[in-house]
């Protein structure tokens, strides 16, 4: 997959037959998926170009930072699940303020038509767009039909009752019903970072101590995991948390990964979030800590096997 930072440059490119979609795609979830299968077998069919138009920073970012959500894909991540899917090309406009005051007719001519040249498009059903996001699907469906584009829109779909969508996800994350989002997402949720240097606690069990890069943070609490290291990939249990028996002031996320003893300083792992076993929970001394991280840890190993 091709990533293009900014639409200005379509100019030097020349894309065949593109089938374009639009949208943020945080998490990009099952609904997404659906989306992206779409525009996917729709280029295949007319020979032509999967096209994905996204914005980075989000515009929430720009326009009202203090309800800007929290992210469930860094843009790597999102750019790597992207790929995955097949999509030929992912085009990232840069939002600011000045873009954020084209109108809805104004970005579909100016931006979309003038510069992707899309022969179709395929967008959620709930898609919005332009100053205000006043855009709608029925005028995109009515432009569309104007220049001779074919627009596609995808239903909405839901798993065990749920609509999925990014908020719901992100909701779902943040009150530790981790293993829930992953059924929405398709995968397990994710952090990444480097291993720091952490307080030294000794009660038999050795962690890895994330400095984590996402706001999106699941509930305080001990959760079944998978870790990816650059030594391979194993099962652990991780804790977020203050650390109350310690009478901590910082929040932590320290891992602890089975079957394993390997020097892991500085080194980047990724976390991926199975089941959550307990909340967060203050011990009368560290021995009452260790003797119930021994029970976790039995449990975690039952719940991964």
């Amino acid at each position: 997959m091709e990533i293009i930072k900014g639409s200005r440059k379509l100019k030097d490119i020349r894309l065949l037959n593109p089938v374009v979609t639009l949208g943020n795609f945080d998490g990009v979830h099952k609904g997404h998926q659906k989306i992206l299968k779409k525009v996917i077998q729709r280029a295949r069919a007319i020979g032509g170009v999967s096209v994905v138009y996204t914005f980075d920073p989000h515009p929430l970012n720009v326009l009202r930072p203090d309800r800007e959500p929290p992210k469930i894909t860094t843009f790597e991540e999102k750019a790597r699940l992207i790929a995955e899917m097949g999509i030929d090309y992912l085009v990232c406009e840069n939002f600011t303020r000045r873009f954020a005051q084209k109108t809805p007719e104004n970005f579909l001519q100016k931006i979309i038509c003038d510069r992707l040249k899309p022969r179709e498009i395929v967008i959620g059903h709930d898609y919005a767009f332009g100053k205000g996001r006043q855009g709608t699907v029925d005028l995109l469906k009515s432009t569309g039909k104007a220049l001779g584009i074919r627009v596609d829109i995808v239903s909405d779909i839901k798993i065990k009752n749920i609509p999925v969508r990014s908020t719901t996800i992100r909701k779902l994350i943040s009150s530790g019903k981790v293993s829930l989002a992953d059924k929405l997402m398709g995968r397990y949720y994710c952090l990444s970072g480097k291993v720091v240097h952490g307080q030294q606690r000794r009660i038999g069990f050795p962690t890895a101590n994330l400095s984590h890069i996402k706001d999106l943070l699941p509930q305080k609490g001990v959760y079944a995991i998978y870790v990816e290291t650059p030594y391979g990939k194993y099962k652990g249990a991780v804790n977020i948390g203050m650390n109350p028996t310690f009478e901590g002031k910082k929040l932590c996320v320290e891992a602890h990964i089975f079957d394993f003893d390997g020097d892991l300083y500085g080194r980047e792992i990724s976390i991926f979030f199975v089941k959550r076993v307990r909340g967060e929970k203050k011990f009368k001394d560290p021995e009452s800590l260790a003797d119930r991280i021994k029970k976790d840890v039995s449990f975690i190993k039952r719940v991964l096997r």
